[in-house]
């Protein structure tokens, strides 16, 4: 129990946010038209993507793959997010110790609900299990999140690097790619040195959603406002932990490029580690960006625009790669995030239900 009737008063406004923010979410999941539009994006994109292939030379590319090779190789696949959830757990460790397995369980139960939900519904999850689980406040760790988001973004520097020194052709349907992705990087850089710099104005300018809101939940969210705010600044002064941040970034992408690349050798690609690197850093760059459930269709499509139209390789090796490598991430994200959420002892049903949260607050 709070040793305090102010500290119980807030540890109440706290469980207040998350029922509201989940009001709003539950809102968002029940709307057919949201759901409706993430699968008639995603049909866009397939069907574009079965336009492109010749079903013939699609199949005869899997009559000489070698599985065991990339089954192997798909480790590092997973390497990757485990450097990602040291990442975070690092930008977290201010506010709350979270050992190995806690900080890899959490990230991969929310990337998995990532995976599913298209409103990157994962990132609130990972801050509603934290705060049932471990007592750490919703305001305290989406900061922590926000962070860890633009980390992922830090990569498309890597991007403006490599393009002079591979071969690649740059249409204008991946231009205007990789202008929004550098454009969203700039604008989350600037609003994070904004609000570490300036932290009244940076909260004047998100009080001006509360106009929007109704009444009741002015106070939950003005007082969320202010930790948020008060959070960004979670990683001032910390200079070697900032290296490690961007070093966990640049390794987790050398290790998932990695596995890309035994993905294209195994189905006989004639391509460098650096194109690999390029193409699918930038791959993994659009999953910012809004995708379809599952991201089917449009990470078959967007394989194509990148790794064939840019980089020049067969559209159809392209398109045998990227259906195999989908299915096979698939399957870790799923096992990794059911297992992860077994382990924190997390039921799926109280992730999206607000009666379990109610309860929480009664108990």
């Amino acid at each position: 129990m709070p040793g305090s009737k102010r500290e119980l008063q807030i540890l109440l406004k706290d469980f207040g946010l998350i029922i509201n923010i989940y009001c709003l979410y539950q809102k968002i999941m029940k709307n057919k038209y949201n759901w409706l539009f993430g699968i008639l994006l995603g049909a866009i994109f397939l069907f574009a993507w079965l336009k492109m292939i010749n079903w013939q030379e699609f199949i005869g590319y899997f009559k000489s793959f070698d599985l065991n090779y990339v089954l192997v190789f798909s480790f590092f696949y997973v390497f990757a997010y485990i450097l990602r959830s040291l990442r975070w757990r690092l930008i977290m460790k201010p506010i709350y110790s979270l050992t190995i397995l806690q900080s890899f369980g959490l990230f991969m139960s929310g990337l998995m609900i990532n995976y599913v939900i298209p409103v990157r519904a994962g990132e609130l999850a990972k801050s509603v299990i934290l705060k049932s689980k471990y007592q750490v406040r919703i305001s305290k760790s989406l900061p922590t999140i926000f962070i860890d988001k633009i980390s992922d973004l830090f990569p498309i520097i890597l991007i403006m690097i490599l393009i002079p020194l591979i071969t690649v052709h740059i249409n204008i349907t991946l231009s205007i790619i990789i202008a929004v992705l550098f454009v969203i990087f700039l604008f989350f850089i600037g609003f994070l040195f904004f609000a570490v710099n300036h932290h009244q104005k940076a909260l004047k300018i998100l009080h001006l959603f509360l106009k929007v809101t109704p009444k009741g939940w002015r106070p939950q969210f003005e007082m969320f406002f202010e930790n948020f705010v008060g959070g960004m600044s979670i990683m001032q002064n910390r200079v070697k932990d900032n290296i490690c941040v961007y070093t966990f970034t640049l390794l987790a992408v050398f290790s998932e490029a990695i596995y890309i690349y035994a993905v294209f050798k195994a189905f006989g690609a004639d391509i460098s580690y650096t194109q690999i690197l390029f193409g699918y850093t930038l791959m993994n760059l659009t999953y910012i960006l809004p995708t379809p459930p599952a991201q089917i269709g449009s990470n078959q499509f967007m394989w194509v625009l990148i790794f064939s139209v840019a980089l020049g390789l067969n559209k159809d090796l392209t398109s045998a790669a990227v259906t195999f490598s989908h299915l096979l991430t698939s399957i870790w994200i799923f096992a990794l995030g059911i297992i992860s959420l077994l382990a924190l002892k997390i039921p799926l049903n109280d992730l999206v239900s607000q009666k379990e949260l109610k309860e929480e607050i009664d108990a």
